[in-house]
């Protein structure tokens, strides 16, 4: 028999390998589903019932995780990137004042792995599962051609709603109102083009673990982005919150200005501890403060800014959360974000 040509699969593109990765996720993502999610996995769109609002402001974001999937594929692990677009999507959605409701994944990739596919969105439903997030539905797609043999790419969208009255926009920030910093549990999902090129460039592998780590390197760079949902909700149950930012790329530099309504930030660097992955890669690669601090969260994962009066109440009702918290520096009237 003449080899069958005119195949989809001989073009590279395998059917049956995206069904199994879907049937490999099915009970996951449906184990994140509560009586707001009409129907199930498998139509054209995912319907989410949204009452008891009186006026509803939709709040909506989509981001991927960047490298940091280069990190899993040479480690061989791809459960810690669900979590990782769940809680970096969920946080830009909470920094808006909204609560973040459902999502929706995106892995793209030039040969799917079935299993590595449903590792990734079984992290994904797991993260949204503690969220209380609904995974409304997702997409792989196998694209040889686009992709290189072993590249993917994961991407997600997460959409909240809060009242009118209840958003954040930083417009009620006033000068000396107090910066709330939470900590981050390390790198997050910024910042790895740098973070790996450090480690290439000094001839270490992510198995090895240096001095100042107490773990592998590749360990250390996986660690998942942390989500500040519940923490957020609590302290603002007890506080009024004037404005939040969500530290990503850009540092607390590019992104704490989002939540100050045109005002600015004096901050005071010695008042947080910075992780030591952050010291690893400033010594390896000679990275000057300046630079880190535009690229890396540096151990600061969100902000809230709250007044002066309530900045000791705001940190110890985030601590009894489980999150370690620190009155970071204050609100200014020159814009900018200063360091002393």
């Amino acid at each position: 028999m003449p080899e069958d040509r005119g195949s989809y699969e001989s073009a590279g593109v395998s059917i049956e390998r995206g069904e199994r990765a879907v049937d490999l996720m099915r009970s996951a993502v449906e184990t994140t589903h509560g009586p707001e999610v009409i129907g199930g996995p498998g139509g054209f769109a995912g319907l989410y019932a949204l009452a008891g609002m009186g006026d509803p402001v939709i709040a909506s974001t989509i981001d991927g995780i960047g490298t940091k999937v280069l990190v899993a594929r040479e480690m061989g692990r791809f459960d810690s990137l669900g979590a990782d677009v769940v809680n970096h999507c969920a946080n830009d959605v909470l920094a808006t004042g909204a609560r973040p409701l459902f999502f929706l994944d995106y892995v793209g990739a030039g040969r799917l792995d079935p299993e590595a596919v449903a590792a990734i969105v079984r992290g994904a439903a797991g993260a949204c599962r503690e969220l209380g997030i609904a995974v409304l539905g997702g997409e792989t797609a196998e694209m040889p051609g686009l992709y290189g043999e072993g590249d993917f790419d994961v991407v997600g969208v997460c959409t909240g709603a809060c009242e009118r009255d209840d958003i954040v926009s930083g417009e009620g920030a006033r000068p000396g109102d107090a910066v709330i910093g939470l900590a981050s549990s390390g790198l997050h999902t910024n910042g790895y083009t740098l973070a790996r090129k450090v480690v290439e460039d000094a001839g270490l592998s992510y198995d090895d673990t240096p001095e100042t780590l107490d773990r592998p390197v590749g360990e250390t760079y996986l660690e998942p982005h942390r989500a500040y949902v519940r923490q957020i909700q609590a302290l603002r149950e007890e506080i009024g919150v004037r404005g939040m930012a969500h530290i990503t790329g850009g540092g607390l530099v590019g992104n704490l200005p989002r939540a100050l309504g045109g005002l600015g930030a004096e901050l005071d660097a010695g008042s947080w501890p910075e992780p030591a992955v952050f010291g690893l890669i400033r010594s390896l690669g000679n990275v000057p403060d300046d630079e880190m601090r535009r690229v890396f969260n540096l151990g600061v994962g969100f902000c809230a800014v709250v007044s002066p009066e309530e900045a000791e109440k705001a940190a110890e009702t985030l601590r009894t959360t489980g999150c370690e918290a620190w009155k970071i520096g204050t609100v200014a009237e020159r814009p900018g974000v200063g360091f002393a």
